[in-house]
């Protein structure tokens, strides 16, 4: 089994710092280490994507940099469960535009991490924040139906959200 860690960060906020190096830490980066080192996972089997700073870039970078490029075309997709609603909307969006690789279609399937450890009112905010954006996202994806026109949408339009 390959595990894929996601992003380089956020744009809302500082990047975080190893204590001992004093450079920043890519998020992908941070859960790697943890997968490695304390899961146990087997190092080649981690991959890092570590260019994307949002969800829209965290399931594009994964398609063209891994998914594609390896004939992976089972994936296991795992976030928290205030953030799934929009992360399996993308997802889906994503690994659903054309071209497919030799033609075989994605199957993706969305495991929910409980909201452990945020505060009620943070997460009845990022909440609300997320059923925004979402809503945001499939009005400026509903013209997007191939891969190239994504790619023009990320590089040409999309700003941070």
């Amino acid at each position: 089994v390959n595990v894929v860690t996601l992003s380089g960060g956020t744009p809302h906020k500082p990047m975080p710092q190893d204590p001992h190096s004093g450079f920043q830490v890519f998020e992908a980066e941070a859960n790697a280490r943890c997968l490695i080192r304390e899961l146990g996972v087997a190092p080649e089997d981690v991959f890092e994507e570590n260019w994307s700073l949002d969800t829209i870039a965290n399931a594009y970078m994964l398609r063209t940099n891994h998914a594609d490029v390896a004939g992976w075309n089972r994936l296991i997709v795992v976030n928290n469960a205030f953030h799934m609603p929009r992360t399996r909307a993308i997802f889906d969006k994503v690994f659903g535009l054309p071209p497919l690789l030799n033609g075989v279609r994605y199957s993706l399937q969305f495991v929910e991490v409980p909201d452990e450890g945020v505060p009620p009112d943070v997460l009845q905010s990022r909440m609300a924040r997320e059923a925004k954006s979402l809503e945001t996202f499939r009005k400026l994806s509903a013209g997007i139906s191939t891969m190239q026109q994504m790619h023009s949408f990320l590089f040409k339009e999309h700003g941070p959200s």
